[in-house]
C-alpha cells in the first residue's frame, strides 16, 4: 500500500472516529453503545496500517471531536479507543491467542478507566466513590419520600424503612469494598465486546486474523484455574499472618473468580444443551440461570471443567 492511501485512509478513519464521539456524546441510549465500541475503527486501522497512523487517526480525531463537543470528553472517549484499539490490534496483527489479545485489551482499558477517572476527579473534585455514595443517597431519599406518602395514607411502613436503609448501606459497603474487581470486570467485557464486533468486521473486509472458535469449545488455559486457586491460598494464609485485608482481597478474589469462570460454566452449559435441545434453549438456560443469580455455581461448574475438562471426557465416553 502506497504512504498517499494509507494516509488518506489514516484522515478517513480518523473523520469516523471524530463522528462517533460527537454521537456518543449527543445521542442518549444509541450514543452509548457507540462509545462502548470505539476502539473497534483503532483496531482496523492497526490491523491495515501501521500503529502509527492509527495513533495519529486517533489524537486528530480527538481535536476534531473536540471543536463540537467538550475537549475532556473528546480526549476520554477517543482515549479510550487509543489505549484499548492499538495494544488489541497489535497482538491480533502478529496472529497471537484470542485469550493473550483479551488480556491485552482488559489490562489497557483498566488503565483506560483509572485515567479516565483521574481526569473526572481533577476536573471536577468528585471522586467515583462520591459519585456512587450520591446515587445510593438519592435512592434513599426517594424510598423515603415514597415511605412518606405511603404512610399518609395510614400504613404503618417504619420496618420497610429500616430494612431499605439497611439494604442500601450494605450494597454501598460492598460495592466500595469490590470496587477494583468492578473495574476489572468492567474492563474485560469492555475488551471483549470489542474484540468479538472487531472479529466480524476484519472477516467482512477479509483481513487475515486468527478466528474466534464457536462459544461451546470455549476454554481456558489449566494454569489459570491453578493460578486463582494459588492466590486465594496466598490470601488466606497472607490474612492470617495479618500482612493485608483479608476481608479486601477475599470480596475482590471472590467477585474475579465468579466473572472469570462462569464464562466457561456457560460455555459448557451451552455445549449440553446445544447438543441435546439446540442453540436457543442453551441461549435461555444461561440467562434463566444468571437472573436467578446462580453465577457463582456456573463458575463452580467452570473452574472444574478448566481442571478436568469434562467436554473432552465426555466425549471419550460416548467414543468420540
Amino acid at each position: 500500500m502506497s504512504r498517499t492511501r494509507e494516509i488518506t485512509e489514516a484522515g478517513l478513519f480518523a473523520a469516523l472516529i471524530a463522528v462517533l464521539i460527537i454521537a456518543s456524546f449527543y445521542i442518549p441510549v444509541l450514543g452509548s453503545i457507540m462509545a462502548m465500541f470505539l476502539p473497534i475503527p483503532v483496531i482496523v486501522l492497526t490491523m491495515k496500517n501501521k500503529p502509527l497512523y492509527a495513533i495519529a487517526s486517533a489524537v486528530v480525531a480527538m481535536i476534531l471531536a473536540g471543536m463540537v463537543v467538550t475537549f475532556i470528553s473528546s480526549i476520554a472517549l477517543g482515549g479510550m479507543a487509543l489505549l484499548v484499539g492499538v495494544p488489541m490490534g497489535i497482538s491480533m496483527k502478529y496472529k497471537n491467542k484470542n485469550l493473550v489479545t483479551l488480556l491485552v485489551g482488559s489490562i489497557s482499558a483498566a488503565v483506560g478507566f483509572l485515567i479516565i477517572f483521574s481526569m473526572i476527579e481533577f476536573t471536577t473534585g468528585v471522586t467515583l466513590i462520591q459519585t456512587i455514595e450520591e446515587s445510593f443517597k438519592m435512592s434513599m431519599e426517594l424510598q423515603t419520600g415514597l415511605t412518606s406518602a405511603v404512610e399518609n395514607l395510614g400504613v404503618n411502613t417504619d420496618a420497610s424503612l429500616v430494612e431499605a436503609q439497611k439494604l442500601l448501606d450494605d450494597m454501598l459497603f460492598l460495592m466500595k469494598l469490590v470496587m477494583p474487581a468492578i473495574m476489572m470486570v468492567m474492563a474485560m467485557v469492555y475488551s471483549a465486546a470489542n474484540l468479538v464486533f472487531s472479529h466480524q468486521i476484519l472477516k467482512r473486509l477479509n483481513i487475515d486474523r486468527v478466528p474466534l472458535g464457536p462459544f461451546d469449545q470455549f476454554r481456558y488455559p489449566k494454569h489459570l484455574a491453578y493460578g486463582s486457586l494459588g492466590m486465594m491460598l496466598l490470601a488466606i494464609v497472607l490474612g492470617n499472618f495479618k500482612l493485608i485485608d483479608t476481608q479486601l482481597i477475599s470480596a475482590n478474589l471472590a467477585y474475579l473468580f465468579a466473572a472469570i469462570f462462569s464464562i466457561q460454566g456457560m460455555s459448557l452449559i451451552y455445549y449440553w444443551m446445544k447438543k441435546r435441545t439446540g442453540k436457543a434453549s442453551g441461549i435461555v438456560l444461561i440467562v434463566l440461570l444468571t437472573f436467578l443469580g446462580m453465577i457463582q455455581y456456573i463458575a463452580f461448574l467452570g473452574f472444574f471443567d478448566v481442571l478436568m475438562d469434562i467436554r473432552k471426557f465426555e466425549k471419550k465416553q460416548n467414543g468420540t
